[in-house]
């Protein structure tokens, strides 16, 4: 099992070290006035800097240590669900908003990916929403999806 998270980490840093590459030719930037290739590239240094630890924990590590059964059929199950539920959340931003969309995906993520209470599923959907929209739509002034059912009902 030591093995197969060594290469997972492996193909980590190597995945993180090529989307450095590209995003340095993109171009960086500053921090004042950033590049195309800004966040790629913090983004694939947190991930390079993540997966080294991870790595050399596991190296680090004795025989045995924190060693688990691997993914069970259950596991690979969910993780296909999530990911088509991502998927339908997405395609659903531009029918029903980003807000609605995103409520309903965290319902799911939260009740049946990581099975929680109801009311702690509901209260962490409603903070994540609410710190995102005061986020992008506050602070930054992101224009989200409204959706078009929105704007056939109130127009």
């Amino acid at each position: 099992m030591k093995k197969t998270y060594i290469i997972a980490y492996a193909i980590s840093l190597l995945f993180a070290g090529a989307v450095l590459i590209e995003a340095w030719r993109l171009g960086f930037g500053g921090f004042a006035r950033p590049g195309p290739g800004f966040v790629p590239f913090l983004a694939a240094a947190a991930l390079a800097v993540l997966g080294l630890i991870a790595l050399v924990q596991v190296v680090l590590a004795g025989p045995g240590e924190g060693a688990g059964k691997g993914f069970r059929g259950a596991d690979l199950i969910k993780i296909f669900v999530a990911i088509l539920f991502l998927f339908a959340g997405v395609l659903l931003w531009d029918i029903i908003g980003f807000l609605p969309a995103t409520f309903l995906l965290l319902l799911f993520l939260f009740r049946c990916v990581e099975p929680l209470g109801w009311r702690r599923v509901i209260i962490a959907s409603a903070l994540t929403l609410a710190f995102t929209h005061v986020l992008f739509v506050v602070l930054l002034g992101v224009r989200l999806p409204q959706g078009r059912i929105w704007t056939y009902f109130l127009s």
